[in-house]
């Protein structure tokens, strides 16, 4: 059994990088990597605006905000590229971006489905955690 003095030590000096950090489960997340002292957190989203405010309410001396569509591999790749140069490591990759269904219509029926929209949601939730 470990005492939570030491449990806690786990992330110090960490470099992460928090998908879907921008709000939900990513923002607390990138709040919990601050608290036990994550050298730096990047929290990487396609909401701008949430993704910089969380950002800005971490601090900026701890965590940055980077737009990422993880549906789209160069942007992932430019994400960890990126983050390697700024911060000489890697360490985390927190995968929590995601999408809840692919189209606002829910009331489609099996054979309505639309496949486009459907592509989309497999491409963020399954595909862009792979990438």
């Amino acid at each position: 059994m470990t005492d939570s003095k030491s449990s806690n030590n786990k992330l110090q000096g960490k470099v992460a990088i928090v998908t879907g950090g921008a709000s939900g489960m990513g923002e607390a997340t990138a709040r919990e990597f601050a608290v036990h002292s994550t050298r730096a957190i990047v929290i990487a989203d396609i909401q701008d605006e949430k993704g910089q405010n969380v950002a800005v309410s971490i601090g900026s001396n701890v965590c940055t905000y980077v737009h990422c569509d993880v549906s789209d591999e160069e942007q992932v790749k430019n994400l960890v590229d990126s983050t390697v140069k700024s911060y000489g490591r890697l360490d985390i990759i927190f995968s929590n971006a995601g999408i809840g269904r692919a189209t606002h219509a829910c009331d489609q029926s099996v054979l309505d489905v639309d496949l486009v929209a459907y592509d989309k949601l497999m491409a963020v939730n399954a595909r862009g955690m792979a990438a």
